[in-house]
């Protein structure tokens, strides 16, 4: 099955115990979605948190580093070491690092949650929404409050569509004049759509992500924590390039089945993805815990305190996978970079 997204070999790394801790970046999701794929924690920090020189598009929040591990606690050990104000990137911000070494103690009790299944307009297929019902139900006797709401995202997947877009004419123009073909499907798709938008098509998607922004932060008057589901579907073959329909009905484009962690990318707010039990399929289920403006440090306080109290609760516990089982010889798996399926079309 898809281990998700591109930092899908670092969480099955994670998982099987090849590697204690990983790095990875974040965009729609890259370091959420392979945490709760494969059972382990991906966590996105605020933008500028991690010195991103990278980013051909400084001002840009939606694309960061952070880290990845079995454990919250793994994680922010190594957030401690990515963390950091370095002036290579104008979000920047002076931190001391060492305050997220080591979470610190929180009392869930005393925490007022908020939890969606879609964030009003996320596809989410039925059986997971099921799960996610399940899931708070068997964890809401930990918290103060805990109240289902239906955010505003206004038009958060066009806002992505285009903020997205402008990334990819920032960072391949150059190649794309030069030579095309250079560039594989993807790209090229990506790039031409991002080409064919107008000023005014900028202008719209940073003034729609401004009033997300400030819409999703008076969510945090009243309530501490925003939880949701991470992935919307149970893992699907990895021959399977993308999500093109889901229960029958077609989804706008590729990217489209990320939109739980992309609304959030839109947002900027801090968001971790914790391991939360198995789905109706058996495969591991992740819980987007996500916090108020550059409330890093809470975050991974209430994460790991959520993790300490699902380790008591079977429905709720890490899922781990049969390493003996998995050292079985299989069939070989062929790169579906250098073999791929049939079906290449990535509109």
């Amino acid at each position: 099955m898809t281990p998700g997204g591109s930092s899908g070999g670092s969480g099955v790394a994670l998982a099987t115990d090849m590697l204690p801790v990983c790095t990875g970046s974040d965009t729609g999701g890259s370091l959420r979605i392979p945490g709760a794929i494969n059972g382990v924690v991906g966590f996105r920090p605020s933008p500028g948190l991690v010195p991103h020189a990278r980013r051909g598009l400084g001002w840009s929040a939606i694309s960061v580093l952070g880290p990845m591990g079995r454990t919250v606690a793994d994680a922010a050990q190594l957030l401690a070491v990515q963390a950091g104000f370095d002036a290579v990137d104008p979000l920047g911000y002076p931190v001391d690092p060492q305050d997220f070494a080591v979470p610190a103690a929180c009392d869930l009790g005393r925490l007022r949650v908020a939890w969606t299944e879609d964030f009003g307009q996320c596809p989410v297929e039925t059986p997971i929404r099921n799960v996610m019902r399940e899931r708070m139900s068997a964890m809401r006797h930990l918290f103060k409050s805990c109240d289902e709401i239906r955010p505003d995202f206004g038009e958060a997947d066009r806002c992505f569509d285009v903020i997205r877009a402008v990334t990819f004419v920032s960072r391949y123009q150059a190649d794309y004049e030069k030579d095309p073909s250079s560039l594989g499907p993807n790209v090229r798709i990506n790039y031409e759509m991002g080409a064919k938008m107008s000023l005014a098509d900028v202008a719209w998607a940073h003034a729609e992500q401004t009033r997300i922004y400030r819409r999703f932060q008076e969510t945090f008057q009243d309530y501490d924590l925003v939880l949701s589901p991470t992935v919307p579907v149970t893992p699907f073959p990895w021959t399977q390039l993308y999500l093109a329909e889901m229960e029958g009905k077609p989804l706008r484009n590729y990217y489209h089945w990320l939109a739980l962690t992309y609304f959030i990318t839109l947002a900027t707010n801090p968001a971790i993805s914790i391991p939360c039990g198995v789905d109706h399929k058996n495969m591991p289920f992740g819980l987007q815990v996500v916090g108020r403006a550059r409330g890093d440090g809470e975050v991974l306080a209430a994460a790991q305190a959520m993790e300490q109290a699902f380790a008591a609760i079977p429905a709720l516990r890490r899922p781990r996978p049969d390493i003996a089982e998995l050292r079985k010889p299989t069939p070989e798996l062929k790169s579906i970079v250098t073999h791929p399926p049939k079906r290449t079309e990535m509109g």
